[in-house]
C-alpha cells in the first residue's frame, strides 16, 4: 500500500491535478491571465464573391456528403454574416445534426483561409457504388453474378473424356 502511494505521488501527468503530496489552496493562487484571440486579432469576415454570392449558395457547394446535407439548413441562417460568425456551440443550440456542423465549420474557416468551396459532390457516386451491395458500401466494384454462369447451364457439354486405352 505504502509503495503505490509513493508511486502515486511521484507521477505527473493529465490524471492529477496537482503536482504536489497536497491540494495548493485556490485563493492564495494567483490568477490565471487568458486572453481571447479576437482581443489580439479581430474577426475578419471574407466578404461573398462572384463564385459564392450569398450563405446560402454557400451552403449548397458546401453539400457533397451524403450523412453531412448542409443545404438543408439555409434557413438556420439570416444573412452571410450570421454564417461566417457563427460558432460550434452555436450552430448546435440551433439543432444542425454533429457531421453537418463539422462540415459547415470546416468550409467556412476554409473560406476564410481563401479555399472556395469547390470539392467534387459525392452523392451520386456513393450511389452507384451502394448498388453492388457490398458490406460496407466502399467503393469495390463486386458484380452480381448472371444466373447461368457455368458452360452445362448454357448448353455446353462437357469435353469428351480421351480413350487412354489406344496406344
Amino acid at each position: 500500500m505504502r509503495a503505490t502511494l509513493l508511486r502515486l505521488d511521484q507521477t505527473y501527468g493529465p490524471h492529477k491535478a496537482y503536482k504536489y503530496s497536497y491540494m495548493p489552496d485556490p485563493r492564495k493562487l494567483a490568477p490565471i491571465e487568458t486572453t481571447q484571440r479576437t482581443e489580439v486579432l479581430p474577426l475578419s469576415i471574407r466578404p461573398p464573391n462572384s463564385f459564392v454570392p450569398n450563405h446560402e449558395v454557400f451552403l449548397e457547394k458546401t453539400d457533397i456528403h451524403r450523412l453531412a446535407p448542409t443545404s438543408d439548413f439555409k434557413g438556420t441562417f439570416k444573412d452571410w454574416n450570421d454564417l461566417m460568425t457563427c460558432n460550434k456551440r452555436e450552430l448546435r443550440t440551433r439543432g444542425i445534426p454533429l457531421m453537418t456542423r463539422r462540415a459547415i465549420r470546416t468550409a467556412v474557416l476554409a473560406f476564410q483561409n481563401g479555399n472556395p468551396p469547390e470539392r467534387f459532390d459525392t452523392k451520386e457516386e456513393w450511389l452507384y457504388y451502394k448498388q453492388f451491395k457490398t458490406r460496407d458500401y466502399s467503393y469495390r466494384v463486386i458484380p452480381e453474378l448472371p444466373e447461368k454462369y457455368r458452360p452445362h447451364q448454357n448448353g455446353i457439354d462437357q469435353a469428351p473424356v480421351p480413350d487412354y486405352n489406344r496406344n
